[in-house]
């Protein structure tokens, strides 16, 4: 199928989709783009990304593995394996989109990766502050770092000053609390103030300014809070939810989707309102969500590795922009893994790993009545460390063990392979290999 006529099919399915009330301020639609820039010289941490996926979800840790997955203690001598300082990252990335959002109708911004890939982020503007939060279409709530947190827990970070903002208004009685499986949370007072992301403002954003916050958020200090974009059902202010920046956002979006390129080889970006038909190639697949459980849901029932046919357990996965890894249920981690050899499930490490010059296979996974590819090389995501007995190199899968939660999670492995569409009204999802 050409681009044009691509086109032509988005165009309808725009037109149908868009009939949708239009506010007072948007009269003129618009789509904006937060451009993504990779941070220099940082070493990626596997088994760090997977505990904090794990902590996200609520698994239970340590994971016994599949029995049929090969298990075998190595003795690693990790030598000088370090993470980049995150203050000094945070430094450059403010020095880096300093002056960058526009008042225009395209407004554009920067945006970055953190330590251990486990996050891409983007800068923010709430009541005239700069802040650099992560973009999570695994959640629902937006929360930031910000005065009223004690010192320690400010420090490293930058933070929102509610009396220096004009336009915030705290809501009274009203709080949010995330937590994790592994204890760590945010939670505190909610209020409201200007939200503006590459140019486009919602002027009562509902945001968390949390009092208490885990520690496992204060060390990350490239960070400074979350935009969360899944459905606003996942919302945890109480007693009344409040909706997401995505949901405030849609009735001024030319088209009410937001797409992430989030590749592994070049800048990549977020974009909301348009579909960049120059971003992929082919046909854009497109298939239903189920958004009952406020994720980005679909059917995924089977995959393929090196031609053998895999039934994928319990067939349900997300599509979550959070979480730096691919996490899916034994019978496939099993499949893949099987595969490669020198794979082994290393309690030591706390997942699977494989000898770094192995051949990692391509998967194809079902993306509802679709097929994804998802190259192997994506599955090699970080160095580990040494085998001191053998002298080998042994690497961090991209693919580890969902932990028996009721879907898989579709991370940044995925995405590093796909462009993806999150459309609201249907809702939708579409996917395609990236051009």
């Amino acid at each position: 199928m050409t681009k044009s006529i691509i086109t032509i099919i988005l165009t309808l399915l725009a037109a149908s989709t868009l009939a949708i009330p239009i506010n007072s301020r948007s009269i003129n639609k618009r789509s904006f783009k937060v451009p993504r820039v990779e941070v220099k010289n940082y070493v990626p941490n596997g088994p760090k990304a997977l505990k904090r996926a794990y902590a996200k979800f609520g698994i239970s840790e340590p994971l016994s593995g599949p029995s049929s997955l090969h298990k075998r203690e190595l003795k690693f001598g990790f030598g000088d394996l370090t993470i980049v300082p995150t203050g000094d990252v945070a430094k450059k990335i403010s020095s880096a989109v300093a002056g960058s959002t526009s008042g225009t109708e395209n407004g554009e911004t920067t945006a970055t990766g953190t330590q251990n890939d486990a996050q891409f982020l983007s800068p923010v503007t709430i009541g005239g502050q700069e802040l650099i939060v992560n973009f999570d279409s695994g959640s629902a709530d937006t929360w930031v770092f910000n005065t009223g947190l004690p010192a320690r827990s400010q420090q490293g970070h930058t933070v929102f000053d509610p009396s220096k903002s004009s336009t915030f208004k705290l809501l009274e009685g009203e709080t949010f609390n995330i937590s994790y499986g592994d204890g760590s949370t945010a939670s505190g007072p909610v209020g409201t103030d200007s939200f503006d992301v590459g140019g486009s403002t919602v002027d009562v954003q509902a945001i968390g300014v949390p009092n208490i916050v885990s520690q496992s958020f204060v060390t990350d200090s490239a960070s400074n809070g979350l935009v969360g974009l899944a459905f606003s059902k996942l919302n945890t202010v109480s007693p009344t939810a409040q909706k997401t920046f995505f949901d405030n956002v849609i009735a001024e979006l030319s088209q009410p989707v937001f797409t992430a390129q989030l590749r592994g080889d070049a800048a990549g970006s977020y974009e909301f309102g348009h579909i960049d038909t120059s971003s992929f190639t082919g046909e854009l697949n497109v298939i239903p969500i189920d958004s009952s459980r406020g994720f980005w849901e679909f059917d995924s029932t089977s995959a393929i590795v090196n031609n053998k046919a895999v039934q994928i357990q319990g067939g349900k996965a997300i599509a979550d922009t959070g979480t730096s890894l691919m996490l899916v249920t034994d019978d496939l981690l099993t499949a893949y893994w099987n595969e490669v050899e020198g794979a082994t499930l290393n309690q030591q490490v706390g997942g699977v790993i494989f000898p770094c010059n192995a051949q990692l296979p391509d998967l194809q996974v079902a993306i509802g009545n679709k097929m994804a590819t998802v190259a192997g090389a994506n599955f090699n995501f970080a160095a580990i460390g040494t085998d001191t007995t053998s002298g080998e190199d042994f690497c961090f899968g991209g693919m580890q063990s969902s932990g028996g939660i009721p879907f898989s999670i579709y991370g940044d492995v995925f995405f590093k392979s796909n462009f993806v569409v999150f459309e609201a009204t249907t809702p939708s999802l579409g996917f395609a290999p990236h051009s």
